[in-house]
């Protein structure tokens, strides 16, 4: 009985819920506007960098379809990265504004088929976004050069910075009563999460003596052991896995212009090319000191074994699912904890 009821509290917030919201992101004027606003930057990144391309040269270069596939990619992952809490924001605290939300809490529907109504609703919406680029994507396979495999991987990066972020702007809205507070506070927690952790993380590697940090037994004093776990947190450390080429050690190789913006942020959190030719970006692997003899390679254990994209979509699945947890802990008229407080008071009595 209580899971049938369960399940029709569900159903009763999910459906509805997210039947609501794709009918209310169709009709209006904001989702055709930001749809137009998205590919138009896309579209003009393009046609910016092929005119500049074929302004200065009478050839096409071989690796102009890496570099514009690594374009698109850093754009559209920029792009998600901020519409997706934007569009979420509004979920919670938009229904406070018209006056809707204590009539959503006395209907059937529970408290977490209506945050994930509501969640849901921006996901696909963000589908949409990526599905409706595909075909300016299709101008990199004109030159070549981008395996299918590395594009998929490429949309499951974009897939997690929506999921995570979407869910974060949908906690953010939760706990915010006004929907310009949440939203503000939402672009600027994912601001920090970009950008601010890669470079504090280079903060702290840099600032640490070299004769603090721990080596294997045949080799003590150093030890280059990858960055540490939080700089996984960042799209941009996942976005480094999914560029064919990006962060060899020779700056002929790997995607210009990128591979060089890239370089500097992971070289600052110890995971770019630096002096030693057999560190790589993103690569977990702890090398030894050049020049000492009898050193021995070190692999990676653990969460160290992963992919940069693979930890992120770790990092990202459980962020959602913390978000989506706060949100509805933070809408439920009886907080659980008052509840156990409440039944704990009647034992004792």
């Amino acid at each position: 009985m209580v899971i049938k009821n369960s399940w029709e509290g569900l159903r009763n917030g999910l459906v509805p819920m997210l039947g609501k919201e794709m009918r209310g992101r169709s009709r209006g004027w904001r989702s055709p506007v930001m749809l137009t606003f998205y590919l138009g930057i896309l579209s003009a990144g393009v046609i910016l960098f092929l005119w500049l391309s074929f302004e200065r040269m009478n050839f096409i270069m071989p690796q102009i379809g890496l570099i514009l596939y690594s374009l698109f990619i850093f754009g559209l992952i920029m792009l998600i990265s901020f519409i997706a809490p934007a569009i979420a924001a509004s979920a919670i605290s938009g229904e406070r504004e018209r006056r809707t939300y204590d009539l959503l809490m006395v209907t059937k529907a529970s408290l977490t088929g209506i945050v994930l109504g509501k969640w849901l609703a921006s996901v696909i919406y963000l589908l949409f976004l990526a599905v409706t680029a595909l075909p300016i994507f299709a101008v990199v396979f004109l030159f070549g050069g981008v395996p299918l495999a590395t594009l998929g991987l490429a949309f499951v990066v974009c897939l997690a910075v929506g999921l995570g972020y979407g869910a974060l702007g949908l906690a953010l809205s939760a706990i915010l009563k006004r929907t310009q507070a949440a939203t503000i506070i939402s672009l600027i927690v994912v601001f920090i999460l970009i950008f601010g952790v890669p470079v504090l993380t280079g903060i702290i590697i840099n600032s640490q003596p070299p004769g603090s940090m721990t080596g294997p037994p045949d080799m003590p004093g150093v030890r280059f052991t990858g960055p540490p776990w939080y700089v996984y947190l960042s799209p941009v450390i996942a976005f480094t896995s999914v560029l064919p080429g990006t962060g060899e050690y020779d700056r002929n190789w790997g995607i210009p212009l990128i591979s060089d913006f890239m370089n500097i942020i992971l070289r600052s959190v110890g995971m770019g090319p630096s002096d030693y030719p057999a560190y790589k970006a993103g690569n977990t692997y702890s090398y030894p000191y050049p020049g000492y003899a009898g050193a021995k390679e070190t692999e990676p254990q653990g969460l160290s074994a992963w992919a940069p994209w693979a930890r992120f979509t770790l990092y990202q699945g459980g962020l959602t699912l913390l978000s989506l947890t706060t949100a509805v802990l933070v809408i439920a008229p009886l907080k659980p904890w008052t509840v156990w407080r409440a039944r704990r008071v009647r034992r004792k009595a």
